[in-house]
């Protein structure tokens, strides 16, 4: 861990008051010259209510482990989240297919964060379009007491993106072929179950794997190489 990472942990420690995240950070992170190969990460995603953090919410969570360049599927996890506001799922539904009476038995915000904060501890985090995951998990740290997380966010996304220009010069992105299921259909990876949080986690670490080999293999790409 560099000394920047040491510094960053130890003011989320200082302003932290959530215990679930108190005791993550006391994990140290990967240092940016880690290779994949020596890395755990977990590939993360929501499926929320919209895109807005300060107004709509987490409804699932779905997560697995990726250990240097295998994917650990006994670990997929898919949590469902309890919405308890007047305004439901409402129209999102039409995308994940989540409605209001399937988190009828859901779990609360703060037993989906404990369980994921714990398997986020010293680990780098893996998601497409990031800043979705970023966004939603910090707004919903901060409001159970606790602080924004200092892990490293891998964005496929961004990765993605990078990958393209590099193979055919800067220029300008072509609508829709930096989702998920366009990334994956270049990359020639199979179909999967869209929208299922659980899901979408393992396709995202797929496409990451596949990332990762096209620019290098896990044994020379560094942390510094992804984020």
């Amino acid at each position: 861990m560099s000394t920047l990472q040491g510094i960053r942990l130890a003011l989320a420690r200082r302003s932290c008051k959530l215990p679930a995240q108190q005791r993550l950070l006391e994990h140290p992170l990967p240092a940016r010259g880690t290779r994949v190969t020596d890395m755990e990460m977990v590939a993360l995603d929501f499926e929320t209510t919209g895109l807005d953090t300060r107004n709509d919410h987490i409804i699932a969570a779905g997560w697995v482990l990726v250990r240097g360049d295998r994917i650990i599927m006994a670990s997929a996890s898919e949590i469902r989240v309890r919405d308890d506001t007047a305004e439901g799922v409402g129209q999102s539904a039409v995308i994940h297919g989540i409605l209001d009476s399937d988190l009828n038995e859901a779990a609360e915000a703060e037993a989906m964060i404990e369980q994921l904060l714990a398997e986020l501890a010293g680990r780098a985090i893996i998601a497409h379009a990031a800043a979705i995951e970023r966004g939603f998990l910090n707004t919903l740290l901060r409001r159970l007491g606790g602080t924004s997380l200092p892990n490293p966010f891998i964005d496929t996304m961004i990765l993605e993106r990078q990958l393209l220009e590099g193979e055919r010069g800067s220029g300008r992105e072509r609508q829709g072929e930096l989702t998920l299921d366009a990334c994956r259909t270049r990359r020639g990876l199979p179909d999967y179950q869209r929208h299922s949080a659980a899901a979408d986690a393992v396709a995202a670490a797929e496409l990451f794997l596949a990332q990762v080999a096209q620019l290098g293999g896990a044994q020379k790409v560094m942390l510094r190489d992804l984020c």
